[in-house]
Order: C-alpha cells, then sequence, then structure tokens
C-alpha cells in the first residue's frame, strides 16, 4: 500500500510539473517567434521548469502558415524553449521541425513531463508527417536536458498506419500501429529507461484478430555511476 502511494503522489507530481502559460505569455511567445496571431494554426505554451534551478522556462510548440505557396512549406511546425530575462524571452533551444523533414508537417503537440522526478520536465513533442498522403503518420520525440544542452532522447512513430499504401510501401513495412508513452514506468526507473506501450493493429497489409499489446523499453538516460 505505502508503494502504491508513493508512485501515486510521484505521477501526481509528473502530471502537475507544468501549466498552460497565460494568455499574454503565449502572445508574448509568438510574437519572440516573429508570427502574427493570424498566422498561428494550433499553439501549446506551457510555463515549467525544464532547465535546472528554481525559475520557470516558457516552451511553445506552434502549428503555423508560412506564407509561402508550396504544399510541402505552406505550414511549418516549430519548437521553442524561452527564458525570461528581464521582461524579453531569450531562446535557449529551437527546432523548425519542418524544415528538418524537408516540409509536409502539421498539428504540433506538447507534454511536459517530469520522468526521473527531479523537478525538471522533459520535453515530450509530437506532429503529423504528411509527405505521403496515403501513410498515416505521427512523430514523437522525448527530449531531455543534460548539462551539454538539450538532447533527443528517443525518436520514432506514436501512430502508423500504412496498410493503405500498397503502391508506396513494402508489404512487410505495410503495418498499423500506436505508442503511448508509460509515464509510471518510466519513472520507477528514475528515468534511466522509457517504457511505452505499442499496440500493433495490423502486419503486412493484414488487420489482427485482435490488437496486440507490446511492452517497449528504450534507454533516456544513463545509469548514475557508483
Amino acid at each position: 500500500m505505502v508503494r502504491c502511494l508513493r508512485l501515486a503522489a510521484l505521477l501526481a507530481a509528473v502530471l502537475a510539473a507544468s501549466a498552460p502559460a497565460r494568455a499574454d505569455v503565449a502572445a508574448e511567445a509568438y510574437a519572440a517567434m516573429g508570427l502574427k496571431a493570424q498566422d498561428v494554426l494550433t499553439g501549446s505554451v506551457f510555463t515549467a521548469r525544464v532547465l535546472p534551478g528554481e525559475a520557470k522556462q516558457v516552451v511553445a510548440i506552434v502549428t503555423h502558415f508560412t506564407g509561402r505557396k508550396d504544399d510541402a512549406d505552406a505550414v511549418d511546425v516549430r519548437l521553442e524553449v524561452y527564458r525570461k530575462d528581464g521582461a524579453a524571452l531569450v531562446s535557449v533551444y529551437s527546432r523548425d521541425l519542418g524544415k528538418e523533414n524537408g516540409g509536409f508537417v502539421g498539428r504540433g503537440d506538447l507534454e511536459l513531463l517530469d520522468l526521473d522526478g527531479d523537478g525538471v520536465s522533459e520535453i515530450v513533442v509530437s506532429y503529423d508527417q504528411l509527405g505521403n498522403p496515403m501513410v498515416q503518420r505521427r512523430a514523437g520525440e522525448v527530449i531531455v536536458h543534460e548539462p551539454a544542452g538539450f538532447r533527443v532522447a528517443w525518436s520514432g512513430d506514436l501512430e502508423y498506419d500504412a496498410t493503405r499504401a500498397a503502391r508506396d510501401v513494402p508489404q512487410d513495412r505495410r503495418d498499423r500501429f500506436v505508442r503511448r508513452l508509460d509515464p509510471g514506468a518510466t519513472i520507477r526507473t528514475h528515468g534511466i529507461t522509457l517504457f511505452m506501450t505499442k499496440k500493433v493493429i495490423a502486419v503486412a497489409g493484414e488487420r489482427l484478430p485482435e490488437p496486440k499489446e507490446i511492452r517497449e523499453t528504450f534507454p533516456l538516460r544513463p545509469a548514475p555511476q557508483p
């Protein structure tokens, strides 16, 4: 019972690690990114500690119109981490996910979760990859902060469905699955191992009689040295 209560408390801390930013802070973040409000399609802006110390930072992921006309880059998804310097926002980490992926991105989203219980949140990013209209892909990343700076500790598909892409995708890759991060199992390892549950719905174009759940583990941080 004590162990269950302790885990419940840890999970509550994970989920309470961040708070949506006030409207004025969100507006400041958009302005710092050089965006006008009318160009923003969706935006997730949080205030949380993602750097060591007592101060909170502003973390934003924004899906926006670029003003360009090509299908590939008419919409972009950008991630920014800002620290406060007086009334100004100063960028400490920046990603242009459209540029990194050659365009065709959309619907960026963001979670901040303290996965190792140290009071500093890890950054969990997700966004659509739209390069192939016959393949449904939602990419994800888990970003951690280390003494050298931010690092992408895990990246992969959170949602993938290539069952309709008979012409474009080899038979053995025409799968369909959904991944979900397991914060409780991850925090039990003090953030050393990332746990995910992968629900497989179809394999090689064939739908399974029942979805199959697979427990996956990935390295997140090095184990502490004795």
